[in-house]
């Protein structure tokens, strides 16, 4: 298109040119040397266009080694290109050995190496192919000589991925000392440091995770809160007191209005045997905001006195008569209490409003205990159509044909 329009416009200008030049072709004169060259305008003309031409003939002849080497660099990369653009597509249609292949084969020939065997480790991943990941991830390193970012956070998550968490903080502390650390690579280094239970590494790096630009505010918080909740619950797994009050100490205060974090904390209580502080807490984000998970928390409470429990327990009952998780708190509370008759009424209410294995299992447990074997056999029945959604079609069995059956085998 635009080689035409020039062309068009050559020809115009030439057009115009000859129209004046036709009335007088003009005179051009030029002493060199001692020397008189005279011609015409027009030929004056054609003679600069053959030089002009002449020389860019000349100035491509010698860069036509330079120009070829060029022209195949760029043939080079352009199958690189459309290698990896391959390699991506078998990789997604599951075929990993062939896209780590073509991946691979083509690498030294693409802009940027890395890329290749960045995905080439991805498919050998996949494959289970350690060894040959390894060897991936470590040319993508050598070849990414500027810019090692890219391959350093793959190679963390890849070891993170197979619970390698030392070789993980390895990588990680190599971006770090080449200055390269960003979004991805902060959170993986929060993961490794949640993984492995470093709380003081994690509260260090904290300041940076609602700092550094490309993490937002909720995936900041989100992130400390699940590193918050596993420091409770690793408490709960290792018994100890004096690191229970830490943790909650330690706690922001935010997180501590979340009910998942106050039920982590209770139970990780309990498991220390600090009932009070656990009830306490419990009631506090109970009375602010009912919670399912803190409810049915309560009822697992193993205090001293359980009718003081059951007490501030059924005191929420008025206004939440058909809560079946608080009728469930209340019925443990109750067997804990002795009180079976008030715990069996409780479970079979909880029961009515909305079924649960937990209270089926209560219930039946209960009865089984009581002497009613009975209707122990019922409640666990009732369980079974509970967990299969349907009553089971089973045909009835005639009595006089299956005594018959019996007694004529027995002949036999």
């Amino acid at each position: 298109m635009k080689r035409g329009l020039y062309i068009a416009v050559a020809l115009i200008l030439g057009a115009l040119l000859a129209h004046f030049l036709l009335k007088d072709a003009g005179y051009v004169a030029l002493r060199f040397a001692g020397y008189l060259i005279e011609m015409s305008a027009i030929t004056f003309a054609l003679l600069l266009l053959a030089v002009y031409f002449l020389i860019r003939v000349l100035l491509k002849a010698i860069n036509a080694r330079h120009l070829w080497r060029e022209s195949q660099l760029q043939r080079r990369h352009e199958r690189a290109r459309r290698s990896l653009a391959r390699g991506l597509l078998e990789m997604s249609e599951g075929e990993w050995q062939a896209s780590e292949e073509t991946l691979v084969r083509a690498a030294h020939d693409a802009e940027v190496p890395a890329a290749h065997y960045l995905v080439a480790a991805r498919a050998a991943d996949l494959q289970g192919a350690t060894q040959r990941r390894d060897e991936w991830l470590a040319k993508a390193v050598e070849t990414s000589i500027d810019k090692r970012a890219p391959a350093l956070i793959m190679q963390a998550e890849m070891h993170l991925k197979h619970k390698q968490f030392d070789a993980a903080l390895t990588t990680l502390n190599q971006l770090e000392a080449r200055g390269e650390q960003n979004a991805r690579g902060l959170l993986l280094l929060a993961r490794v440091f949640r993984q492995t239970g470093d709380w003081e590494q994690l509260q260090a790096i904290e300041p940076r995770l609602r700092s550094t630009r490309g993490i937002s505010k909720s995936v900041a918080d989100e992130a400390m809160s699940q590193i918050h909740l596993d420091r409770l619950k690793a408490v709960a797994g290792a018994p100890n007191s004096k690191n229970l009050a830490t943790a909650w100490k330690e706690l922001p205060k935010s997180l501590a209005q979340r009910p998942e974090m106050v039920v982590a904390f209770a139970r990780a209580a309990m498991v220390c045997e600090e009932y009070e502080m656990a009830e306490l807490e419990l009631r506090r984000i109970l009375d602010k905001q009912w919670d399912e998970a803190a409810v049915l928390a309560y009822g697992e409470l193993d205090a001293e006195d359980p009718l003081v429990i059951l007490e501030r327990a059924e005191q929420w009952l008025p206004n939440r008569p058909e809560d079946a998780a608080l009728l469930l708190t209340c019925a443990r509370l109750c067997l804990r209490s002795e009180l079976y008759g008030k715990a069996r009424s409780y479970l079979e209410t909880s029961l009515a409003i909305r079924p649960r294995l937990e209270t089926y299992y209560l219930l039946a447990n209960l009865m089984e205990q009581l002497g009613d074997r009975d209707r122990a056999v019922r409640v666990l029945s009732d369980a079974l159509v509970h967990v299969l959604g349907r009553q089971p079609m089973l045909p009835k069995i005639r009595a006089r044909r299956w005594l018959d059956r019996r007694q004529g085998d027995r002949r036999k």
